[in-house]
């Protein structure tokens, strides 16, 4: 009897012991359940690639645990959503535990599907899951998570890299304005989008500030990763050619559109070209006919000399004669005497057209005769034409000097008057 007695007081004070013991665990895990802490959560989200249809998405959290005990992280999902909550695409993260006062990245990659009704003008991601504790092996304390990210898609433009430009510029042929300007823009696209190519636009300026042309050249679409060219053609005014340089500039803007979101990019670019000779492009190779007859009269007075000057005009733009100087020496050697010399009148040449103008010297027979006190005749007579062919309406000047050599004896040229 006194043995059951001894049994049962034993087991009542194991209960009993027992029971404190659960109640102390459960004030223990209370209170310390109640202190838990959300992990500090960094998100890091990386656009590495953005297309016409869709963005590709790594993401990645680091979560630091400054909690006492090591935490679990589970069902963790991120859920990318327009600015009007219309989902895009989602990721399912893979989850783990985080020991106490250490930190760990927890990564996922994807893509978000793009259509043009999807108003894309902000990104929202949307980060959800559980943090959970486990104590004494069978008491579990689960923390939900939901956080929301915002990124602008101005952010994801800010990405897209704007497009190598080579720029070729050659002067060529001739015109009534100016010359003519070839042009050659090779455009590359970087990106994985298609790029819009609107209208280029070249200005034209020397380095003297005179603005000398303008040419606009039509665009197109560039696929992505690969190149296309444009080609065109302008003029470069004649005001050009008086400076040493020629700055062309290149301008334009190339439109990219990620999930109904349009952008326009702006880029620019620059060449120089040395203002070559003006008279490589006047006639271009072509063969210029010059002529200079003379007829010599003999007068009372002395001699009358009736020069005339022919020429042709080959090439596409109208010529004007200026300054033109006729001189007719008399040749000993080398030895030259001026006998005479007038100015004549200017002359327009239209393009393949042929004009002459003409002029009288007198020369005395005394300077003719007796130039030279060795000899009455010279060796030979010279008619020099001087003077510049102006491209008309311009500046410009093709400088001109020219040589006839006569036979002295003039005296079998004559006519009596």
């Amino acid at each position: 009897m006194m043995l059951n007695f001894t049994k049962k007081r034993v087991i009542y004070i194991i209960v009993v012991l027992l029971l404190i013991i659960n109640i102390f665990s459960a004030t223990f895990i209370f209170f310390d359940i109640q202190i838990i802490s959300a992990p500090k959560t960094e998100v890091f989200i990386d656009i590495s690639e953005v297309n016409s249809d869709e963005i590709i998405i790594n993401t990645n959290l680091k979560m630091s645990n400054n909690n006492r005990f090591e935490i679990g992280i589970t069902d963790f999902l991120i859920i990318s959503m327009n600015n009007e909550e219309a989902e895009l695409g989602r990721m399912k993260i893979s989850g783990g535990s985080i020991p106490s006062d250490e930190s760990r990245i927890f990564s996922a990659n994807g893509k978000i599907v793009l259509k043009e009704s999807n108003n894309l003008g902000i990104l929202k991601t949307n980060i959800v899951g559980k943090i959970s504790v486990t104590f004494l092996g069978f008491i579990t304390k689960t923390i939900p998570i939901n956080l929301i990210v915002t990124t602008s898609v101005e952010e994801i433009f800010e990405s897209i890299e704007i497009p190598d430009v080579e720029l070729e510029a050659s002067l060529s042929s001739i015109n009534e304005e100016g010359v003519n300007l070839e042009i050659k823009v090779e455009i590359y696209n970087p990106t994985s989008l298609f790029y819009n190519v609107k209208n280029l636009y070249m200005d034209i300026n020397t380095d003297h500030g005179i603005t000398a042309g303008n040419i606009t050249i039509t665009g197109g679409v560039i696929e992505p990763k690969k190149s296309c060219i444009f080609y065109s053609n302008g003029t470069v005014f004649f005001d050009a050619f008086d400076a040493e340089k020629i700055i062309l500039n290149l301008r334009g803007i190339v439109g990219a559109k990620v999930g109904g979101i349009s952008k326009n990019i702006s880029f620019s670019t620059d060449a120089l070209l040395i203002v070559p000779d003006l008279k490589e492009f006047v006639f271009e190779g072509q063969e210029v006919d010059f002529q200079i007859p003379v007829q010599f009269k003999l007068t009372l007075r002395g001699i009358i000399s009736n020069v005339g000057f022919s020429i042709n005009n080959p090439s596409n733009v109208s010529l004007i004669g200026d300054n033109l100087n006729c001189l007719i020496y008399r040749k000993d050697g080398e030895k030259l005497t001026l006998l005479g010399q007038k100015t004549m009148e200017p002359c327009l040449v239209h393009s393949g057209e042929r004009i002459c103008v003409k002029t009288k010297i007198r020369i005395s027979y005394l300077k003719y005769l007796f130039s030279n006190p060795f000899k009455l005749l010279p060796d030979w007579i010279i008619l020099r034409i001087e003077g510049d062919f102006f491209i008309a309406g311009t500046r410009q000047a093709i400088p001109l000097a020219l040589n006839a050599y006569v036979d002295p004896n003039i005296i079998s040229q004559k006519q009596f008057v």
